[in-house]
């Protein structure tokens, strides 16, 4: 728990410069203190109480203080915790009488306040792809023409964009307008069935983990379609505040971690990898997919059993730490999660360790986590993917890796499975704290390389020499498809005699610009590389003569261009300098630019 703590330390620094971090109001006693007095519990309830309780400890004060407030206007306040990921929160607090879970997300909210498709556009522009029994799912009706559209498609399978670009051709306006109408019925029938005071509530407080707050504004749309007067005030542990310019009069928004506690580009880079907590708190029931005379019905729960039986132990921890620092804070006269900057900055700091700077132990107990879609589908992706983090590495670098948007959903994660100093660069980046002329590359030289035809001929190219922020060798050789290309041939033995081979990755597309940014990245498998003169133990060769050369077959090219990387650390020589250009080289590109602008082109 000492090297946690540390980390948190750590962070705490780099998400607020200036502030002592040693001025906790307590909260490292405090959690010291209960698990010292705990008896030993599973790796799982472990995380549980120490990392993950104390965080939703500090947003169940939050939410206390936020409601009190709300309750001196004189007006009657009920919570909602909304489902699923509101389930530990209102766990932690389920013995408040007006405190309900109450299962309302963005699908159902969403096509309930449709006035048109968009709303239904929009969702179905996040799914990878759908078929006609997961869209008859999540809107209850299939159109004939919808039905159609499927059928032409193959398998009957297409991608959630092309669907919502053909939406308005396939659904009539009458259709969406029953569809939303029907959700809309079905919808407030169940929240007064889960809320006994909806009748009388004046003020409806959301309570959820954030962000953009999409449910409580689609709400706000039905509740003005039905002429309900319920002021809506959403409390999230997280938020994206520029989202919320748009709320409705006498509606309000709090987040415990707000713009004012961390900035915008390092709660960005928390909510890229919020998955992992999503999980964490989340129901073992599936997503509410409708409603049924004021009941929920649910979609299957494609998690496995075993990472639902974690993800109950860690919530277990969770509710202990909270039980027992209620009493230990009073006998030990604290107050660590009284509403103040210190207590939403270590909150802060807390979840940005667990999310950014996983240590072993966690990447040991979560590592094989995986996360639903939630939206109709049962599409499962991993938290964490080390080959494709691996490959955006090869072939882009660091600070292309760390901007990737798709893949993997735990990126923090993904890096820690590298190595701890990968995760705390990537931590850097997400604070903005990583200088790109240290991790970025730079041009150090060129190599000429053999490029062997189909037809037998070859020839002779120079491509230049990249070296990395981390003192490695990046080559890039681009092949067009009217070049025909059979064989890239590297002189190693002439170059690099000994070194570390990290890997070869190609990337495609229309032009070389295109390719060289495609986040589309295939590591090719040693077994398709040929290592002529060059004697290979794992990743490590040498070669045996000058001739030592790494051959890459070139495979049938799948767009115009392909951009070939290769990565290694040289052993035979130290590192190579990026040395800047000469007074004269800058002179004479700078007279190049003054002649191109007024028309003319220098002479050599």
């Amino acid at each position: 728990m000492a090297s946690k703590l540390q980390r948190e330390a750590s962070l705490f620094e780099l998400l607020s410069p200036g502030r002592p971090s040693r001025l906790d109001h307590g909260i490292r006693t405090l959690r010291r203190v209960v698990a010292a007095q705990t008896a030993e519990r599973s790796a799982a309830c472990h995380l549980g109480m120490t990392v993950v309780g104390p965080v939703m400890a500090a947003f169940d004060a939050f939410v206390e203080s936020r409601c009190n407030d709300l309750r001196k206007s004189g007006g009657t306040v009920s919570i909602a915790f909304l489902g699923r990921d509101g389930f530990l929160a209102h766990r932690i607090r389920q013995n408040e009488p007006d405190a309900h879970y109450v299962e309302v997300n963005r699908r159902v909210a969403m096509i309930a306040s449709a006035d048109t498709l968009q709303p239904l556009r929009d969702l179905l522009d996040r799914i990878p792809a759908i078929d006609a029994h997961s869209f008859a799912g999540i809107t209850k009706i299939l159109p004939a023409a919808v039905a159609d559209f499927f059928a032409r498609s193959p398998n009957g399978v297409v991608k959630g964009a092309q669907l919502a670009e053909a939406l308005p051709d396939l659904i009539s306006r009458r259709e969406s307008a029953e569809l939303a109408a029907g959700m809309r019925s079905r919808l407030l029938t169940y929240l007064r069935n889960a809320i006994p005071d909806f009748g009388s509530c004046t003020d409806l407080v959301l309570v959820d983990l954030g962000y953009s707050g999409s449910v409580q504004k689609a709400l706000r749309r039905v509740f003005d379609r039905e002429g309900i007067k319920i002021r809506l005030h959403g409390i999230y542990l997280l938020t994206l505040d520029d989202a919320f310019h748009d709320l409705a009069r006498g509606d309000s928004v709090c987040g415990l971690i707000s713009d004012l506690i961390v900035t915008p580009h390092m709660k960005r880079a928390l909510l890229r990898n919020v998955s992992l907590l999503e999980q964490l708190c989340s129901s073992p029931e599936g997503s509410v997919r409708d409603y049924r005379d004021g009941t929920v019905l649910h979609e299957p729960n494609p998690i496995p059993p075993d990472q639902l039986a974690r993800i109950a132990e860690v919530q277990a921890g969770a509710i202990a730490f909270a039980a027992a620092a209620r009493d230990l804070a009073t006998t030990y006269r604290l107050q660590p999660f009284a509403p103040s900057d210190a207590s939403a900055r270590w909150t802060a700091a807390t979840l940005a360790r667990l999310l950014m700077l996983p240590d072993d132990d966690e990447l040991a107990l979560l590592g094989d986590f995986q996360h639903d879609v939630n939206l109709g589908t049962e599409t499962l992706q991993p938290l964490i993917d080390r080959p494709s983090v691996d490959n955006q590495l090869i072939a882009r670098g660091l600070g292309f890796a760390c901007a990737v948007r798709d893949l993997p959903m735990w990126l923090a994660g993904s890096f820690a499975a590298i190595s701890p100093a990968h995760s705390y660069l990537y931590t850097l980046f997400g604070a903005n704290r990583l200088p790109a002329d240290v991790f970025g590359e730079a041009a150090c030289g060129s190599l000429e390389i053999g490029l062997f035809k189909a037809d037998g001929s070859a020839s002779m190219e120079s491509i230049t020499v990249h070296r990395t922020g981390f003192g490695d060798v990046r080559l890039r050789i681009a092949v067009s498809r009217a070049m025909n290309v059979a064989m890239i041939v590297l002189p190693l033995g002439k170059f690099a005699q000994a070194g570390i081979l990290h890997g070869v990755v190609v990337q495609t597309g229309a032009t070389v610009a295109d390719a060289a940014v495609s986040p589309d990245v295939a590591a090719l498998s040693d077994d398709r590389l040929v290592f002529a003169e060059l004697e290979r133990r794992g990743r490590q060769y040498q070669a045996l003569t000058e001739d030592g050369s790494l051959i890459i077959p070139v495979a049938a090219l799948h767009g115009e261009v392909s951009v070939y990387t290769v990565a290694l650390t040289s052993l035979s020589h130290d590192r190579i300098l990026a040395p800047q250009a000469a007074p004269d080289v800058v002179a004479w590109r700078m007279l190049s630019s003054q002649l191109a602008e007024q028309g003319a082109a220098p002479t050599a």
